[in-house]
């Protein structure tokens, strides 16, 4: 039985590779076409984004890159590497965010990282914990991970906040751990086990 937060949404487009529903979000793998659509949010957050994200030169906001990172997306999804959920709004599906999980180690791991960016015009309204709880329990639910990672500045206080609201344990700082904005720069560890996020009651349980 699938932990509570979202479902696999049954009416795919032909754009998406995968599609997840929550109360007020929907979160796809986005095919290469939406190349333009992908372009255009981060062109329009690039300055909202830089203090937080790894540096990118300025081909990453046009469309044939995005169209590359796209493609990567798709064929990285495939192959169990890389679960890249876009989050747009369900009433207007306006791209809002994104959500992904990377760095996938089976076998004894059986864990993987997360990394997520918001609109800037979308903050405060509790989208991204709704995507990120229904992601993360999609991610136990259908990879079965036993272990999920966070990396995070640490003076971004907006995403401490919210992987604590997750219920995400803090585990130390991963010194030099990426490169933002111009440099390296330290982040703070935290972790998520499976059990920490529990499937609803079952009768057969």
């Amino acid at each position: 039985m699938s932990r509570p937060g979202y479902s696999v949404a049954t009416n795919r487009r032909r754009c998406e590779m995968l599609a997840l529903e929550t109360e007020r979000l929907r979160l796809a793998v986005l095919r290469k076409s939406e190349a333009p659509r992908a372009a255009e949010y981060f062109s329009y957050n690039r300055a909202f984004h830089k203090k937080y994200s790894q540096t990118h030169t300025n081909d990453y906001f046009t469309v044939p890159v995005q169209k590359k990172y796209l493609a990567f997306d798709c064929e990285s999804f495939l192959d169990g590497s890389l679960v890249p959920l876009w989050i747009t709004l369900k009433d207007s599906g306006k791209i809002i965010g994104r959500v992904s999980f990377f760095n996938f180690a089976y076998g004894g791991m059986m864990c993987c990282s997360v990394g997520y960016h918001l609109d800037k015009d979308h903050t405060g309204k509790g989208y991204m914990t709704e995507a990120l709880n229904a992601a993360i329990s999609f991610v136990f639910d259908e990879y079965k991970m036993h272990r999920i990672e966070a990396f995070i500045l640490p003076d971004n206080e907006r995403s401490l906040n919210l992987v604590k609201r997750a219920g995400f344990h803090y585990e130390g700082v991963r010194r030099s751990y990426m490169h933002i904005n111009g440099e390296y720069r330290d982040h703070e560890a935290f972790y998520l086990l499976e059990n920490d996020v529990r499937k609803p009651f079952s009768s057969r349980e």
